[in-house]
């Protein structure tokens, strides 16, 4: 019986510690990676704590490209947090806001947190923003958002696919962060 008892308690922690693995995003050929704590350096005053990853194409700073301000960004946070159209805002305001550094008033950021879906299932958002790199002028992106809280391990997992072209289903800049990135962040 207490070997018995022993396994149950093997098997037990083993799928807990499934469930509580880091997902790591790919890095393709060429892409740059970026991985931090959360909250992000440049957004100190959000509340969540956790770990943010963040894959860059070559030609992420190229304002020519289809590929310009196209990324990922995962974050992996702890407790059911960013659930809410308020805290999306905020998270998305500050992280923004503090990638301008000055650069733009946050008052001036506008978000549009539509009830569009893309893929009849992942909330929409349109960034009012600027572009502090490149062309240093305001900048429209669109954010696919996806989000899932794992109650096991005390998790919440936000994949954000951004780019500077509009969500379009069969854009071959959206077909790429999709491809690359969603089902490796398990969604």
């Amino acid at each position: 019986m207490p070997r018995l008892l022993l396994s149950i308690i093997c098997i037990l922690s083993a799928t807990n510690l499934v469930a509580q693995d880091a997902i790591t995003l790919p890095v393709p050929p060429g892409w740059r990676v970026e991985n931090t704590s959360y909250p992000p350096p440049w957004a100190k005053s959000l509340p969540w704590k956790g770990t943010l990853q963040l894959r860059f194409p070559k030609p992420f700073f190229d304002a020519s490209s289809d590929f310009f301000w196209s990324y990922p960004i995962l974050y992996q946070l702890r407790g059911n947090v960013i659930n809410s159209d308020e805290q999306v805002r905020r998270a998305l305001l500050e992280y923004d806001a503090g990638l301008y550094g000055g650069q733009f008033p946050k008052k001036n950021v506008k978000m549009d947190i539509t009830r569009r879906r893309a893929d009849n299932k992942y909330p929409v958002i349109v960034v009012n923003g600027f572009d502090p790199f490149t062309t240093k002028k305001p900048l429209r992106t669109w954010i696919v958002f996806h989000r899932r809280y794992d109650k096991k391990s005390d998790t919440t997992t936000i994949l954000l696919l951004r780019s500077s072209h509009p969500y379009e289903k069969d854009s071959q800049v959206w077909k790429s962060l999709k491809t690359l990135f969603q089902a490796p962040a398990g969604f």
